[in-house]
Protein backbone atom coordinates (compact mmCIF):
# COMPACT_ATOMS: atom_id res chain seq x y z
CA UNK A 1 0.00 0.00 0.00
CA UNK A 2 2.81 2.62 0.89
CA UNK A 3 4.28 2.10 -2.54
CA UNK A 4 1.17 2.68 -3.90
CA UNK A 5 0.93 5.62 -2.51
CA UNK A 6 4.67 6.84 -3.31
CA UNK A 7 4.42 5.70 -6.89
CA UNK A 8 1.38 7.56 -7.57
CA UNK A 9 3.10 11.14 -5.66
CA UNK A 10 6.08 10.40 -8.35
CA UNK A 11 3.71 10.09 -11.17
CA UNK A 12 2.05 13.34 -9.96
CA UNK A 13 4.86 15.09 -8.80
CA UNK A 14 6.34 14.22 -12.73
CA UNK A 15 3.17 15.42 -14.24
CA UNK A 16 3.55 19.12 -11.84
CA UNK A 17 6.79 19.58 -12.92
CA UNK A 18 6.12 18.67 -16.30
CA UNK A 19 3.36 20.65 -16.45
CA UNK A 20 4.25 23.72 -14.97
CA UNK A 21 5.87 26.52 -16.55
CA UNK A 22 7.75 24.74 -19.70
CA UNK A 23 10.56 23.12 -17.72
CA UNK A 24 11.28 26.70 -16.00
CA UNK A 25 13.30 26.42 -12.69
CA UNK A 26 13.18 30.36 -11.80
CA UNK A 27 11.45 30.96 -8.19
CA UNK A 28 7.83 32.01 -9.63
CA UNK A 29 8.05 28.31 -11.58
CA UNK A 30 9.27 26.89 -8.29
CA UNK A 31 6.73 28.50 -6.44
CA UNK A 32 3.83 27.29 -8.76
CA UNK A 33 5.04 23.18 -8.74
CA UNK A 34 4.89 23.82 -4.31
CA UNK A 35 1.74 25.25 -4.44
CA UNK A 36 0.73 22.79 -6.72
CA UNK A 37 1.68 20.07 -5.13
CA UNK A 38 0.67 20.79 -1.92
CA UNK A 39 -3.12 21.91 -3.57
CA UNK A 40 -2.86 17.72 -4.43
CA UNK A 41 -1.31 15.94 -2.27
CA UNK A 42 -1.86 18.72 1.19
CA UNK A 43 1.42 18.42 2.31
CA UNK A 44 5.40 18.69 0.90
CA UNK A 45 8.75 17.74 2.50
CA UNK A 46 11.86 19.35 1.81
CA UNK A 47 12.99 15.48 0.67
CA UNK A 48 10.01 15.37 -1.94
CA UNK A 49 10.54 19.22 -3.13
CA UNK A 50 13.90 18.12 -3.91
CA UNK A 51 13.82 14.88 -5.48
CA UNK A 52 10.08 14.79 -6.85
CA UNK A 53 9.70 18.59 -8.11
CA UNK A 54 12.91 19.90 -8.36
CA UNK A 55 12.61 22.20 -5.65
CA UNK A 56 16.76 23.17 -4.26
CA UNK A 57 15.28 25.52 -1.39
CA UNK A 58 11.48 24.72 -0.86
CA UNK A 59 11.99 26.86 2.72
CA UNK A 60 12.46 30.39 0.61
CA UNK A 61 9.35 29.50 -1.92
CA UNK A 62 7.24 28.72 0.88
CA UNK A 63 7.77 31.61 2.84
CA UNK A 64 6.47 33.65 -0.40
CA UNK A 65 3.39 31.64 -0.69
CA UNK A 66 2.75 32.45 2.64
CA UNK A 67 3.91 36.63 2.15
CA UNK A 68 0.67 35.81 -1.00
CA UNK A 69 -1.27 34.82 2.18
CA UNK A 70 -1.75 31.31 1.71
CA UNK A 71 -1.67 29.43 5.23
CA UNK A 72 0.67 26.68 5.74
CA UNK A 73 2.06 25.42 8.15
CA UNK A 74 5.53 23.63 9.26
CA UNK A 75 6.09 20.05 10.97
CA UNK A 76 9.48 19.39 11.76
CA UNK A 77 10.29 15.39 11.42
CA UNK A 78 13.00 13.31 10.80
CA UNK A 79 13.67 11.36 7.48
CA UNK A 80 16.54 9.30 5.80
CA UNK A 81 17.80 10.02 2.23
CA UNK A 82 18.20 7.65 -0.65
CA UNK A 83 21.69 7.82 0.02
CA UNK A 84 20.88 6.33 3.86
CA UNK A 85 21.74 9.63 6.20
CA UNK A 86 19.15 10.70 8.57
CA UNK A 87 17.88 14.50 8.72
CA UNK A 88 15.61 16.87 10.37
CA UNK A 89 13.16 18.33 8.16
CA UNK A 90 10.26 20.24 7.51
CA UNK A 91 7.10 18.91 6.15
CA UNK A 92 4.87 21.61 5.10
CA UNK A 93 0.95 21.16 5.21
CA UNK A 94 -1.28 23.95 2.93
CA UNK A 95 -4.55 24.86 5.18
CA UNK A 96 -5.91 27.57 3.67
CA UNK A 97 -5.26 29.08 0.11
CA UNK A 98 -5.23 32.73 0.04
CA UNK A 99 -8.62 34.70 -1.04
CA UNK A 100 -8.11 36.14 -4.60
CA UNK A 101 -8.06 40.01 -4.61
Amino acid sequence: MTRNKKAAARTSAAQIKSQSQSGRNDAAAQRSRVFEYLRLHGSLSTLDARHLIDVMHPAARIMELRQAGHSITTVWTHATTPEGGTHRIARYRLLREARPC
